[in-house]
């Protein structure tokens, strides 16, 4: 479905499992419906129902995927509306900070089966536990990649003329700031943290474009490792709050502290390291003009990207036992209650609408 934003609000990352959920929707919001519920449960499904039938209606849309299933929702966003609907179970467990007021619970748990599900009680039980093994052992690796990430970074530094990167910097940093406010659409977040990219079971997931449609200004900065990319963008998010402007960052998949795409709102413009950028029209900054391609090492390079294949792995064992406790809920699950309820929370949020 075209223009719809797609992002990520968690992220299987070197710091373990990484929440951005309270970026969702703001305070200012009209209503946060928190589904609670099962494996299987049919929350995902209620989502992309509600979000498409909101779409048609003309709103505008985003779907915020789950990193540990691409295909699946964790929540959405009916923009004009201030609304959102999130998937409220662990790992990103949420509970309603307005209760009744600007939040309600939606238990979908009433709609199991109590007394059949226990038939599977053992096994549920280990399903669990092996999900919990592969996770752990997915954030091990992701963190080793880290230390290597790292160990890259201080190698390649040896090889940069920092000078005129710096003079880079600063000329980009000009450039971006010379601009006229252009965009005075109402902006929900005065900063909104979110990941654009996920490691998933499936691989790295990309939904950079995505946020990219509609940008007027995109300067994509070129660069390897340790060449001063996260510098740069963190140059102009300083910028950016001295003069009071509104931001959307995107972090890295797997280092959550480093963003790799910054929107700014008021300017209509973002900043990436995301090579998604090059599908579209885009001012290069080229750091690797500064930088010796001869000091790389070529081992730490491959160790990097085994340990990341290593998690990724580890990650589709974790979503196979995800699958099991579907399989294990599914036949025990009251589906026609739950599409009532689909129905039900749709009036109401068109009762918004109106």
């Amino acid at each position: 479905m075209k223009d719809i934003r797609r992002m990520f609000f968690g992220g299987n990352t070197a710091n373990g499992f990484y929440s951005f959920h309270d970026n969702i929707v703001d305070d200012d919001r009209t209503m946060l419906y928190i589904l609670k519920g099962m494996p299987g449960g049919g929350k995902s499904s209620l989502m992309k129902r509600i979000g498409k039938y909101m779409k048609e209606e003309g709103f505008t849309i985003e779907f915020h995927h789950c990193p540990s299933d691409p295909e699946s929702l964790d929540s959405i966003l009916i923009k004009e509306l201030r609304i959102a609907i999130v998937d409220g179970t662990a790992p990103h467990t949420m509970d309603p900070v307005y209760p009744g007021l600007k939040d309600k619970i939606i238990d979908l748990g009433q709609f199991i089966d109590s007394q059949k599900l226990a038939k599977n009680k053992d096994k549920i039980i280990e399903a669990k536990l092996n999900n919990k093994r592969a996770y752990s052992r997915t954030f091990s690796y992701l963190n080793s990649a880290k230390s290597i990430y790292e160990l890259i970074v201080e190698n390649n530094k040896s090889g940069v003329d920092f000078e005129k990167v710096n003079n880079e910097t600063r000329s980009v940093v000009d450039k971006i700031f010379s601009q006229k406010d252009i965009n005075k659409q109402e902006i929900m977040f005065k900063e909104r943290h979110s990941f654009s990219t996920a490691n998933t079971p499936k691989g790295f997931v990309d939904y950079t474009d995505t946020i990219l449609e509609g940008v007027e200004n995109i300067y994509f900065i070129d660069g390897e490792i340790g060449t001063g990319k996260s510098t740069l963008i963190n140059k102009v998010i300083e910028e950016c709050r001295i003069k009071g402007y509104s931001m959307e960052y995107y972090h890295d998949s797997t280092i959550p502290e480093k963003v790799e795409s910054l929107i700014i709102k008021e300017l209509n413009t973002c900043i990436t390291s995301n090579k998604t950028a090059m599908e579209f029209s885009h001012r290069r900054i080229n750091l690797n003009k500064y930088f010796k391609e001869t000091v790389k090492i070529k081992d730490d390079y491959e160790t990097y990207e085994l340990l990341k294949k290593k998690a990724i792995s580890n990650l589709s064992e974790a979503k196979e036992n995800h699958k099991i406790l579907e399989e294990m809920y599914r036949p025990n699950i009251d589906y026609s209650s739950i599409d009532k309820v689909r129905d039900k929370l749709l009036d109401e949020i068109l009762t918004y609408a109106k």
